[in-house]
């Protein structure tokens, strides 16, 4: 450690002012995330499926993705999964990370990608940018991003 940090407070203003700004940074480059997801069962059934973003725009879905994701999904998992599917992005952009708060979207996941996935962790499924490069071109409209300032787990 360089000395002069050695005698920096836990959180300099320095700190603050870069996390301050950071903050709004990622407030700003995620203002198009969806204010809510929902259900496929339902998007299925809308002459044109979307969904509402933060910023006023709506998230058109491909009927050619839903129809996808129905031909991989049962009745009932048809019915959890929520849309669009997220996937965050933090620092290093060799992998990202799809959020899946339920088993459905990691079912989808190993499906699109052609091999079988699991969690690291709960809720967290780990792509590589190969696997994240064929997840987008099949599930381009279903899919979003989310930028995080995150830098390691």
């Amino acid at each position: 450690m360089h000395p002069h940090l050695a005698n920096e407070p836990a959180e300099s203003g320095y700190d603050k002012l870069l996390h301050g700004w950071l903050s709004g940074e990622m407030r700003l480059v995620n203002s198009g995330l969806p204010r809510e997801r929902r259900r496929l069962s339902d998007l299925l059934a809308e002459e044109q499926p979307s969904v509402g973003c933060s910023d006023g725009s709506q998230q058109l879905f491909k009927r050619a993705e839903l129809r996808l994701l129905q031909s991989i999904l049962d009745d009932e998992e048809q019915q959890a999964l929520l849309l669009p599917i997220l996937i965050e992005m933090a620092g290093d952009e060799t992998e990202a990370i799809v959020l899946c708060p339920s088993d459905v979207e990691r079912k989808v996941v190993s499906y699109v990608v052609g091999m079988p996935l699991s969690c690291e962790r709960p809720g967290r499924l780990r792509l590589y940018r190969p696997q994240l490069a064929l997840l987008r071109r099949k599930l381009k409209t279903t899919t979003q991003y989310a930028f995080s300032a995150r830098t390691g787990e």
